[in-house]
């Protein structure tokens, strides 16, 4: 897995700051994309994800993007971080 940081995250209270540094901690400790995907859906059921930051699965990568402190229905321009797997995509078709 690799873990790019794109742009600062607003860091607009202390259950943010602590949901950002539980989803690095997240990312990091991840094997493959079956163990992140299983692992971003437990700190999603776990704590209020949802609340402060949303994301979601390309062919090969994973984004984050945080939600607005004033609509939280709202997101930030751009994404915070970007993780890409070394892997094949779990679902992979072989179209020759």
């Amino acid at each position: 897995m690799n873990v790019t940081i794109e742009h600062p995250f607003c860091p607009y209270c202390s259950e943010v700051t602590n949901l950002y540094f539980r989803i690095i901690n997240t990312l990091l400790f991840s094997k493959d994309e079956n163990e992140l995907r299983t692992s971003m859906e437990s700190l999603k059921k776990e704590t209020r994800l949802d609340e402060y930051f949303t994301f979601g699965y390309g062919a090969h990568h994973l984004w984050i993007c945080q939600r607005k402190p004033s609509n939280k229905n709202k997101i930030f321009p751009h994404r915070i971080m970007m993780i890409q797997s070394d892997m094949e995509p779990l679902y992979y078709t072989d179209w020759s």
